[in-house]
């Protein structure tokens, strides 16, 4: 491939710039420095806490003094850590920058990231796929929108749901208790493919010169359709006939079996009495018990 040389100008540079600070200061609440992410619960709260403190503050802002006083419940290390981040970051910054400036701001930014991330960790991205899906069928049914903008949005979503459908197929395939942990994923999964279809015709409609790109969205609708069919099914036939989602599936108990150590083993018989002097029921009573117990 033949190099091409691009001139770096000042407003492409500061252009940069600003996409990355714009970044940094989103996900500045789940970063533990410029490099980690954040394996503690306790420093997300943390900036939690001082966002709705700066918020309640208003115009007065905040000093160090007081941001410390509304995380006394949280140790001080824990608290000068995130702090230092959170400045580090662009999601705490002085009010004027000055010498010995005192009081301090908080980003818009990086409240509206925590706030995205918090729905994304409750659901695993359904309410924000809800959401895209709304305003992709308001922008489709603006007279302003062109073409290009259609073809844009469409495959675009064609992206996503390919690389959901791929994720919900990776889970079916995997272990119980991983598709168990990304349950929230299922969650009106119909609702989801219904609009997506709703916005395909509409496209189609308006467009049809994009009958390939609109093929290649309602392709994707179906994979996403039947992934999530299949994964939701195994879920269910992971409950058994009580279909309780709160029960250790087979595989757990043959996990633990086989890793855990003899003492852990041992300890799951504490409480248990063995060879008791006298049987608690007739034996006859107990099979007929079993015999009349509904299946």
């Amino acid at each position: 491939m033949p190099e091409t040389n691009h001139e770096i100008t000042l407003d492409s540079a500061l252009t940069e710039e600003a996409v990355l600070a714009t970044y940094r200061r989103m996900f500045a609440a789940l970063a533990r420095d410029s490099g980690a992410v954040v394996d503690e619960p306790a420093l997300v709260d943390i900036a939690e806490t001082l966002f709705a403190a700066f918020a309640e503050a208003g115009e007065e802002w905040l000093t160090h003094e007081q941001m410390r006083h509304v995380c006394r419940a949280y140790p001080l290390d824990q608290f000068e850590n995130r702090l230092r981040v959170l400045k580090g970051l662009g999601a705490i910054r002085e009010v004027f920058p000055k010498p010995n400036q005192l009081r301090y701001r908080a980003s818009f930014t990086s409240v509206v990231g925590l706030m995205f991330i918090r729905r994304m960790m409750d659901d695993g991205g359904q309410s924000e796929m809800h959401r895209l899906l709304a305003l992709e069928d308001l922008n489709v049914a603006d007279p302003r929108t062109t073409m290009e903008e259609a073809r844009l949005s469409a495959q675009n979503l064609s992206r996503a749901f390919r690389l959901w459908a791929l994720e919900l197929i990776t889970l079916t395939g995997g272990t119980i208790e991983e598709l168990r942990e990304q349950a929230p994923k299922l969650w009106g999964t119909e609702e989801i493919a219904r609009r997506a279809q709703s916005l395909h015709g509409t496209i189609l409609t308006r467009w049809p010169d994009l009958d390939r790109t609109c093929t290649e969205l309602r392709a994707a609708i179906y994979s996403y359709s039947d992934a999530s069919r299949r994964a939701a099914g195994r879920l269910a036939d992971s409950a058994g006939t009580t279909r309780n989602l709160t029960l250790l599936p087979a595989e757990t108990w043959r996990t633990f079996a086989q890793t855990a150590s003899k003492e852990r083993l041992a300890a799951v018989l504490d409480g248990f009495v063995f060879d008791a002097p006298a049987p608690w029921h007739d034996p006859a009573a107990i099979v007929r018990a079993v015999d009349e117990s509904p299946r």
